[in-house]
């Protein structure tokens, strides 16, 4: 039995990483190393993603459920994608996370370089017109507003 808040130990003879970020979640990589995403067309139609490099370099498309940061475990507000290289995946441990169920884990530093994918389905209104309404957009459009606003809409201080 384990303990849903307890993170997977430090490997054993290695040396103790502080700061040290375990990811949870599963690989989406096939046998080919290729993430196949749905985008809405029921088998008409798929993103595929496959990480390539002529140096070597392998990572995996994680779909991350959760991670534990400094002996805390804690849930992702919802699913996230990220492209992990570096780290191999390993079962997972700790947490919650049943390796029997597929879940993984990837140890990562604060310094770790990743790319989280975002993904979003709708239609044109809600994901481009609607996400651009007042209160829904990223607050550094408003800095122009607000520079304006400071000077009760006057162009210079005379």
């Amino acid at each position: 039995m384990t303990d849903d808040s307890v993170p997977a130990p430090s490997l054993p003879g290695l040396p103790y990483v502080a700061g040290q970020i375990i990811l949870y979640g599963i690989d989406l990589n096939d046998t080919n190393r290729i993430t196949h995403l749905d985008v809405g067309m029921a088998g008409k139609a798929e993103l595929q993603i496959k990480l390539a490099s002529g140096v070597g370099i392998t990572g995996s498309t994680v779909l991350a459920y959760g991670y534990a940061f400094e002996g805390h475990c804690y849930r992702l507000d919802c699913n996230r994608i990220f492209v992990v290289t570096g780290p191999h995946a390993e079962p997972a441990a700790g947490c919650g996370f049943d390796p029997a169920l597929g879940y993984k884990m990837w140890r990562l530093t604060a310094s770790t370089q990743i790319l989280e994918i975002s993904t979003a389905f709708g239609d044109a209104r809600t994901l481009i017109l609607d996400a651009q309404l007042p209160g829904k957009r990223s607050p550094s459009s408003y800095a122009i507003t607000l520079r304006m606003a400071h000077r009760n809409g006057r162009l210079s201080n005379d």
